[in-house]
């Protein structure tokens, strides 16, 4: 099973947020990205081999290991030990980069099942960008809930999977598009809520 958090961190006037995410054997990998407006401003990658082969190896003690990478990275954005762009060079490149949208966003969920039809576009001009790998998860579910796809040379991708059951805490579906640059990188985000009795999951309004 997958271990992640995620949390949004005030840093003056500016919200970051930070993503620490476990990638699972054999990777043993954990890695905390902090996003400002869809781009990536850090990246931390630890490995936890040493965790996974000891005797008393355990999803706690690995709970343990993600959280305080993810409680460390916020530490250190708060402190500026992460080192942040000028707000004037972070603004700058609003027109770069990529965007991913959810084309079917009224209509993505029925009957426990998700159909996403995802574009992606570069910011400067609007025009598809094609071979984008794009990621769809979820949070807040039991096992592993990831779903890859390729975007086509119009830029989108159909990412089909059912949708496992929600916690009673709610979960959430994040759709990430990696262009393979820092710079090129987006993601969008949606709330669901448990299924209500003898229904599915809900998208939160």
């Amino acid at each position: 099973m997958s271990l992640g958090f995620n949390s949004d961190v005030a840093v003056g006037d500016d919200v970051f947020h930070v993503q620490t995410e476990d990638y699972g054997q054999p990777q043993c990998s954990i890695v905390t990205l902090v996003y400002h407006r869809g781009r990536i401003l850090h990246r931390r990658n630890s490995s936890y081999s040493d965790l996974a082969s000891a005797a008393g190896y355990s999803e706690d003690a690995l709970g343990e290991r993600v959280e305080s990478q993810h409680r460390s990275v916020i530490e250190e954005l708060r402190s500026g030990a992460i080192s942040i762009p000028p707000a004037s060079a972070r603004t700058g490149r609003s027109g770069q980069g990529i965007q991913v949208q959810l084309r079917n966003a009224n209509s993505w969920l029925a009957n426990g099942q998700a159909t996403l039809d995802v574009q992606v576009l570069k910011r400067a001009d609007r025009s598809p960008v094609s071979d984008v790998n794009v990621e769809a998860y979820l949070s807040g579910v039991k096992g592993e809930a990831r779903f890859n796809g390729k975007t086509a040379a119009d830029g989108v991708v159909q990412i089909r999977f059912a949708i496992p059951s929600i916690s009673s805490g709610g979960g959430e579906l994040v759709i990430r598009a990696d262009a393979g640059a820092s710079e090129a990188v987006d993601e969008i985000r949606f709330a669901l809520r448990a299924k209500s009795k003898g229904g599915g999951p809900k998208v939160k309004s």
